[in-house]
């Protein structure tokens, strides 16, 4: 209390005033108002400058935006580094609105006869942001109405090289018109199709690298979209839900009047500004004043349905999960109102609602039996992991020497392509065995990526850890438990591990099905049984061991099973035979994590229990070198006492490593037994 006591007095100090820290019945509060918090006078200012800009008053928006932009360690399009630690979403916010802020000031400059402030602010914010079109548009503006035309034309051709070279995409219409008309009193010949003019209007990216596999999906996007007006393309993070949804919408754009739009919801932290973000991806104007407006509701739709009513159009909404209530709402009162809309969202759960047609996306296919080279190139997994590889590689490529290292890799990344492309970076400094043996860690591994990616792409830590931070408590509680399931889960297993903790039995069917339609889980091919990929089992199982309860919930796991293989080995000596090898079968790779962890623990009379359990399954199902291998692994485990299951183990493992199999008399509790 003294040195929190002292900590107060001394900001009260710095702040210089001893009101400006006052005492609560709860410990202290920074009295602070609204005024003198740098960033909400920034956004206040910014947003009132706008508003006056476009109810045509130029002079009020100078005055307000000159103010504005002159935010102490504001520089434009740049994250302030101390917010964007502790406020990620809201450096990026504030990066976003100060590059507007500076457009909005030129574009009043230029409108009262302030084209050289104009042009020398535009320049500067150039240098920064070299494909922004509107402040290109305006620096044109500004250096016509000076008169410097060839400036202005030499300002639109720098452009073009660099988006060309940057995006591989040609300026958009508004630019163009601009071009057009400071040409126009010199002559020129017909001006030949865009790319953008092909394709038809529209804001989608330019790819800069290849679209791989996917052609299942691809396909059922372009029936749905024939049949229906709500897609969602459903996947855990790292499947490439975006570049899919972009795709598709990239080769339907034709087929929309009005062109295909991305709207980005992934830096939206508060659901009412969904509206606003949807308007400014068409391109609208309205979606600033929209987004200030203190109440929000009916009013919204109403705005956007004044804007999409009548459009033949195709939104692509990206990353809806955080903000999937809003989202389904909005679309909703969006798609019953405007019939020429058609939707394909992107989100890591379903958005549950009518006439929703849903696109689940897992991993890419990956390699399986004996292939020849040819065959093994063309596997979309190991296609897409070579060519990202060959980009950072020069000649790397699919052959004898590389397969075995390369289909380790995609196999142990689950063949997701946000994994894939991130080991293919580490290609640069590492040997591909090296990194194929590094994959035992993957989360310390990969962890260099796009730098222009979203924070939660930079690494595969982050991928994952951004759906988890989107679920219930109870939800994070069960995935991390079944985590310790490498052989999948039933409803069984999972209310085994979870035995101790916060759920109750009877809530775990339904948090089952949560994970599955948040895509962290996956509908195994039998009835009642679930999946859950590696890479996942793996960020879950590294939360356990951080909590300190990893070993705890694999005990209940070997339990669990140990007590399944003792309930059903009589019936493999009955009519009953054939089902009673089937639910050993489908937990036998639980079976043997059970095995693991009883013989890393020391749990000798654990480990010699459940492998005396398996000898009759090994018998039966022919595997003699499971068998010897577990038999002696459990032998070699320290601690255990001498005993008759010892004694019957040490007999049975005899028999398996002489190569005559566990005999029929060689049982629990069978006649001659020693």
């Amino acid at each position: 209390m003294h040195a929190l006591q002292t900590l107060v007095w001394r900001l009260r100090k710095v702040l210089g005033s001893a009101d400006a820290v006052t005492q609560v019945a709860d410990g202290y509060r920074l009295a602070v108002r609204d005024a003198d918090v740098d960033v909400l006078r920034f956004e206040r200012q910014a947003a009132a400058g706008r508003e006056s800009l476009h109810a045509g008053d130029p002079r009020a928006a100078v005055d307000v935006l000159g103010a504005a932009v002159t935010l102490p360690g504001l520089r434009p399009g740049a994250e302030p580094a101390l917010l964007a630690a502790v406020a990620p979403a809201v450096a990026a916010g504030l990066a976003h609105a100060s590059v507007d802020a500076v457009t909005d000031l030129a574009e009043a400059e230029i409108a009262v006869g302030h084209a050289g402030a104009a042009a020398a602010r535009l320049t500067a914010l150039l240098a920064g942001q070299p494909v922004h079109e509107r402040a290109v548009a305006l620096l044109m503006d500004a250096f016509a109405a000076q008169g410097r035309t060839a400036e202005a034309l030499a300002v639109y051709e720098r452009f073009r090289g660099t988006l060309a070279e940057a995006l591989g995409a040609d300026p958009g219409s508004m630019l163009r018109d601009r071009h057009l008309r400071l040409l126009r009193a010199q002559p020129s010949g017909p001006v030949p199709a865009t790319q953008a003019e092909r394709l038809g209007p529209g804001n989608l990216p330019a790819p800069l690298t290849s679209f791989i596999g996917r052609d299942d999906e691809l396909a059922r996007i372009a029936a749905r979209l024939r049949t229906g007006r709500l897609i969602t393309v459903l996947g855990p993070g790292g499947a490439g839900k975006t570049r899919l949804a972009v795709e598709a919408a990239r080769r339907h754009q034709r087929d929309y009047r009005d062109g295909a739009w991305l709207i980005d919801l992934a830096s939206i932290a508060e659901p009412a500004k969904i509206g606003a973000t949807v308007l400014a991806g068409i391109g609208s104007r309205s979606g600033t004043l929209l987004d200030r407006r203190e109440h929000r509701g009916a009013d919204d739709v109403d705005v956007l349905v004044d804007q999409l009513g009548g459009r033949e159009i195709l939104l692509v909404v990206d990353n809806c999960e955080h903000l999937v209530d809003a989202a389904s709402h909005l679309l909703t009162a969006l798609l019953t109102r405007c019939s020429g809309l058609r939707v394909v969202a992107t989100s890591r759960e379903p958005l549950a609602v009518d006439g929703e047609a849903l696109v689940p996306l897992g991993p890419l296919a990956l390699p399986t039996g004996d292939l020849d080279m040819g065959r093994a190139r063309a596997v979309p997994s190991v296609r897409l992991f070579t060519e990202r590889a060959a980009a950072v590689r020069p000649g790397f490529d699919v052959d004898p020497a590389t397969w075995p290292d390369i289909r380790r890799v995609v196999c142990d990344l689950d063949g997701m392509p946000l994994a894939l492309e991130l080991a293919a970076a580490r290609l640069r400094t590492l040997s591909l065995p090296e990194l194929a043996d590094g994959l035992t860690d993957r989360f310390r591994l990969l962890t260099t990526g796009n730098r222009t990616a979203l924070p939660r792409h930079h690494s595969l830590s982050a991928v994952i850890a951004w759906s988890w931070d989107l679920l219930t408590e109870d939800e994070r509680t069960l995935a991390e438990r079944i985590s310790v399931l490498p052989g999948g889960v039933t409803r069984a297993s999972a209310t085994a591990v979870c035995a101790g903790s916060s759920i109750p039995a009877g809530a775990v069917p339904g948090l089952l099905a949560g994970l599955v339609d948040r895509s962290l889980l996956q509908l195994g091919p039998a009835p009642g049984r679930y999946r859950m990929l590696d890479t996942i089992r793996e960020y879950g199982a590294g939360r356990l061991a951080a909590g300190g309860d990893l070993d705890a919930v694999r005990d209940r796991a070997a339990g669990h099973f140990a007590e399944l293989v003792a309930y059903q080995d009589p019936g493999l000596r009955g009519p009953g035979q054939l089902a009673a090898m089937e639910a050993i079968g489908a937990e036998y790779d639980n079976l043997q994590a059970a095995l693991r962890h009883l013989c890393a623990t020391g749990d000798s009379t654990g480990a010699v229990g459940l492998a005396l359990a398996l000898s009759w399954y090994w018998q039966m199902s022919g595997r003699r070198s499971d068998a010897t291998y577990w038999l002696g692994e459990a032998l070699a485990t320290p601690g255990g006492a001498p005993g008759r299951d010892r004694a019957l183990v040490v007999h049975l493992f005899s028999q398996a490593a002489s190569g005559h199999g566990c005999r029929a008399r060689a049982r629990r509790g069978a006649p001659g037994d020693p």
